[in-house]
Formats: structure tokens, sequence, C-alpha cells
């Protein structure tokens, strides 16, 4: 009798606190986290209609990026407003919202969900 007691708690305290193989971790807490590298080689180019702007994928596309956010402001230090979104795959964008004679600062950064990558370097041009 003291044996099946025994086997009784047991299975009740590895219902309680998860399976012992998980460390006591929830299954939520055993997901990996996601790391994100960033674009790199962010170059500009004036083109008749505004700026095109073009980058090397981060590591992670294809994968788990889900695509790329680009900033600009027409100061360096910022702040820094999104002026679009891209689909993963896609490495370049041209800006044609630019005005004429204000110079402006851009960067990109790659998405997967709600995680992000750091920016990648800023670049500036001025039409």
């Amino acid at each position: 009798m003291k044996k099946i007691a025994s086997i009784v708690i047991i299975f009740i305290l590895v219902s309680l606190y998860g399976y012992a193989g998980m460390n006591g971790k929830s299954a939520s807490a055993e997901q990996k986290s996601i790391s994100l590298g960033e674009p790199t080689a962010l170059k500009l180019v004036i083109v008749p209609n505004g700026f095109k702007l073009s980058w090397k994928p981060s590591p992670e596309d294809p994968g788990t990026v889900t695509g790329y956010e680009i900033v600009r402001s027409d100061l360096a230090s910022g702040p820094f407003t999104k002026v679009a979104t891209v689909d993963k795959g896609v490495s370049e964008y041209i800006d044609t919202a630019a005005s004429p004679e204000i110079i402006y600062y851009y960067k990109v950064r790659a998405v997967a969900g709600t995680v992000y990558s750091l920016y990648s370097n800023t670049v500036t041009g001025e039409r």
C-alpha cells in the first residue's frame, strides 16, 4: 500500500510541476528565442523620382525573417519614422515620398513577427 501511495504522490508532483525532463520549465519557456542578424551594406542611390535603397539581407533570410522595416529622419540623431515595410526576400526599396532639398537619413532592420534585428548602417541622401 505504501508503494502505491508513493507512486500516486510522485504522479501528482510530476503533474503539478511538469515533467522532470523539462527542468521545471513550462512548454512556452522551452521555446527558443529568436535572434535576427541585421541587414548590412545599406546603400542609397538618387533616382529621378526619389531614393533607391538596397541592402544585403539578414543571414536569417530565407528562414525566420518575415520582412524588413525602412525608417528615415531628417536629422542624423532622429527621431526615425517608419516609411515602409517590404516582404522577406526583398532587398531594395524606392522612397518616392522624399521631398527635394531635404537631407534624409535612412536605416533598415529585419523583422520576424514581433522580433526586430538591430538596424543596418545609416545612409544619407539629398535630392
